[in-house]
């Protein structure tokens, strides 16, 4: 038999190569895969259609997120389509409120190394493990300790369900190729004790590391980060406690190329959803009464986010918070109140302590009510009533997530405002009718920001990202809702459409970072959108062979020149 050499066929059906039965017949000959799989050929949409079926015959959100993970680790381009094409029923699986599940049972549905995870006990050998990393070239990376996640709270290694979830979206909805994107997690302990009961968790079984020890390992994690992957290496913190969110984001802001999603892509969402109020009721933000509930990363993200924008209007700065409240589980905060984060103390007021919120809704008269406190049902039917009672148009956010912990639900919301809420949430809910009137509600989604800011900050290789550019972000996505949305009450673009918006973000963010020298792409491009959309991973199957071209038929061998003969000696010598 003769020797053929022939391609290493894991290599072949690795899921960053994989095209299963996409691959052509001739293909599978020259690959020598051929007889592996059946002989019937489909295209990505054939595939695409057995995937929908797929998905839509598994019994739960939980074993959707399962069958979803098998098709990722088999074929990675069909999946990324997958979830671009079908975002609306996919971000529920991947992202909230179903991650939260995952999160939970981390440990029982563990598989197969798709992550890196950085323990207490790496420290001083944190580059050693990032060496081991699958992929070369890493762009960005995706962080958490698991601090605090969703409305989970303490969830320590599990907490890396969460950094996957964004980093699937970064690609679905970014277009940012997947072998450029590293999720981690630093697992420093936790002091969840059901964790560390449970035969099945999968991180270190300490109580989780504070004060100097934690903050060096941090320190040395952004170290390696850089020295590994390069100093332009994008780094999303993700699920940090709020103390540490806001420690580490003003330590770092402007050291590296980072960005904090619980902080600044939510202020950025919220901000974006705050104009388009704006737009719909006519009451400059300038003019308007908001109330936060809850004093943590989000709520100060939003408001912080809203003070930028107010400053950025022409309001001095000592008057851009005077209309803007806080309300914790204390109550109203005011110049009296204990143990205030240093961010929050702009907002307080010299006004007397209030405990309840009803009172606060009451008194103060917001027309904006945001929540973001993973206590469910704390808008009540009383608190939205009088919401309605007091504004014509009220804008009401439930932002906490998962469901069970948003703090209204958007029947609720619509119902005790007789549908004239403005209403956004974190979590999805389902369209609802009142009178006769058909509701859909905004989701307050940070899936239409954050994959945007990773793209420009990749693309254009930011040298750190200051506050203003998360107010460009806001300002496109607001623009990216159309007048049609607004009209029927609608406060952000349609899911569907978040990897249109996710491109859109990007490019605005990028024109702004090369107008203002934080890019480190020389030359700058001609044409900004260009240069970012050829960056874009495509979604597309591709040729598996090498490229091959032909050359010109090469010109007769010249035939060799006799050697010549020895003369024959003279005979008398």
């Amino acid at each position: 038999m003769a020797q053929i050499a022939r391609p290493d066929w894991h290599l072949i059906m690795d899921g960053r190569y994989n095209k299963g039965l996409a691959f052509t017949i001739e293909e599978r000959q020259r690959l020598g895969i051929m007889g592996l799989m059946p002989c019937s050929v489909r295209s990505i949409e054939d595939q695409l259609d057995a995937a929908r079926a797929n998905f839509d015959a598994r019994p739960s959100n939980i074993s959707r997120f399962t069958y979803l993970s098998a098709v990722h680790h088999r074929h990675r381009r069909l999946y990324y389509r997958f979830v671009r094409d079908n975002i609306e029923q996919v971000l529920p699986i991947v992202y909230t409120p179903t991650v939260g599940d995952v999160v939970a049972t981390y440990g029982l549905n563990f598989q197969h190394a798709t992550s890196l995870f950085i323990s207490i006990h790496d420290k001083g050998h944190i580059r050693d493990v990032m060496h081991n990393w699958i992929d070369e070239g890493v762009r960005a990376i995706c962080v958490t300790d698991g601090g605090r996640v969703l409305g989970l709270g303490d969830m320590g290694a599990n907490a890396m369900g969460i950094s996957l979830g964004k980093m699937v979206l970064y690609t679905a909805l970014g277009g940012i190729p997947p072998t450029s994107l590293m999720p981690v997690c630093l697992d420093v302990g936790t002091d969840n004790q059901s964790l560390l009961d449970d035969p099945l968790y999968v991180g270190a079984r300490i109580p989780r590391v504070r004060g100097p020890e934690y903050e060096e390992l941090v320190e040395e994690f952004m170290e390696s980060a850089v020295k590994c992957f390069g100093n332009y290496t994008f780094i999303h913190f993700e699920d940090f406690a709020t103390p540490n969110a806001l420690k580490f984001l003003d330590k770092y802001q402007y050291k590296y190329c980072c960005f904090n999603d619980d902080i600044q892509g939510t202020g950025a969402t919220g901000l974006a959803a705050f104009i388009n109020v704006e737009r719909i009721t006519g009451l400059k933000l300038e003019d308007t009464i908001f109330v936060f509930v809850g004093a943590g990363s989000a709520a100060l993200g939003i408001a912080n986010m809203l003070i930028i924008e107010l400053e950025e209007r022409g309001i001095p700065s000592e008057e851009a918070a005077k209309n803007v409240y806080l309300f914790d589980a204390n109550g109203l905060m005011t110049c009296e109140s204990k143990d205030v984060p240093e961010q929050a103390k702009r907002y307080l007021k010299p006004v007397e302590p209030i405990k309840q919120l009803q009172d606060v809704v009451e008194k103060l008269k917001p027309s904006v009510l945001v929540g973001a406190t993973g206590v469910g049902g704390i808008f009540n039917e009383q608190v939205l009533k009088t919401m309605a009672k007091n504004h014509e148009r009220p804008a009401v956010f439930a932002l906490s997530n998962p469901t069970s912990s948003s703090e209204c639900t958007a029947e609720q919301a619509y119902t005790h405002t007789e549908g004239r809420v403005l209403f956004g949430s974190g979590s999805p809910f389902p369209p609802v009718v009142i009178n006769g009137k058909r509701f859909t509600p905004a989701q307050a989604n940070n899936c239409l920001t954050f994959p945007g800011i990773a793209l420009a900050a990749i693309t254009t290789r930011a040298k750190y990202l200051p506050n203003s550019v998360f107010s460009v972000a806001s300002h496109e996505l607001a623009r990216n809702t159309t007048q049609k949305q607004l009209d029927a009450g609608t406060l952000f673009p349609a899911i569907k459409d978040a990897h249109e918006v996710a491109f859109n973000v990007g490019v605005a963010m990028a024109q702004y970072l090369f107008d203002n020298d934080l890019a480190n792409i020389y030359p700058k491009p001609k044409n900004v959108c260009e240069f970012v959309r050829k960056s874009l991973y495509e979604l597309e199957y591709r040729n598996s062979m090498p490229t091959t071209w032909c050359y010109p038929e090469q010109p007769p061998k010249p035939k060799a020149k006799p050697k010549p003969q020895p003369k024959a000696e003279d005979d008398e010598k």
